[in-house]
């Protein structure tokens, strides 16, 4: 899983006097939204010292204001800042508990930073939102979760529901055709390796699990063409030295 994601103000860069005229609600909100958003352009192009006075300004209007505390804590998580990360999530989710966004962002915070089990927790919040739109995306995370804390069977539940909500996603329907082949069940593990190859590029491990699943089912082929890529591609993969030992 790698993840994706995104202190108080005045330990950001000091504390910078900001002025603002008089603004309307509506004018009030929009003024924070242009603001949060030129911060996070600045944080994506890793331009931190910039991101720093709209970010300051955002949050200055409205201290409250769940993007702009999201920005904040994406912009020390990305400045390699865990700890005041750590505090700026906490305040977040201390004002927005519901934010179910916000914490898909923050599990893969703890999940970067090793806190596998946090991890899992919150994604387990993330994914009992019925109506959040990357609840597949989610599962996945999840899915990666409960593999590194040795739980394979909560893993491959959660990465049946990311499929059963969204099957075009790739890795789902990879660990989908390696667990059904190694279950012997080879029909669902053609099914599955097939919707992963129509969608993603293959790697060792992809090709490794379709040349398993093409000597079973006897398509030469494949196998053949399979094998070929691994030899060229991955000829220092741990996918490589298991193939030379089975075949």
């Amino acid at each position: 899983m790698r993840y994706l994601a995104m202190v108080l103000m005045m330990g950001i860069a000091g504390c910078a006097t900001v002025s603002e005229p008089r603004l309307s609600e509506s004018q009030r909100n929009e003024r924070v939204q242009t603001l949060t958003t030129l911060a996070l352009s600045y944080i994506e192009q890793g331009s931190f010292d910039r991101a720093v006075d709209p970010l300051e300004r955002a949050l200055a209007l409205a201290p409250k204001d769940q993007e702009a505390m999201l920005a904040k804590a994406v912009m020390l998580e990305r400045q390699g800042d865990v700890q005041p990360a750590q505090v700026a999530y906490n305040q977040l989710f201390a004002a927005h508990s519901d934010f179910t966004r916000g914490r898909q962002i923050y599990a893969n915070f703890l999940f970067s930073t090793d806190q596998i089990e946090a991890a899992c927790q919150a994604l387990e919040q993330v994914t009992a939102d019925t109506l959040y739109s990357a609840r597949a995306q989610a599962f996945e995370n999840l899915g990666q979760c409960r593999d590194r804390l040795g739980q394979p069977d909560l893993a491959l539940a959660a990465y049946e529901r990311a499929n059963r909500l969204d099957i075009r996603r790739p890795l789902p329907n990879l660990v989908l055709a390696e667990r059904q082949f190694l279950a012997g069940d080879l029909q669902r593990a053609t099914y599955h390796y097939g919707q992963y190859v129509r969608r993603a590029q293959q790697t060792s491990r992809s090709l490794w699990v379709g040349i398993r699943i093409a000597q079973a089912t006897g398509d030469r082929n494949s196998q053949a063409s399979y094998e070929l890529l691994l030899r060229n591609q991955f000829s220092n993969s741990a996918e490589f030295s298991a193939w030379q030992e089975w075949k």
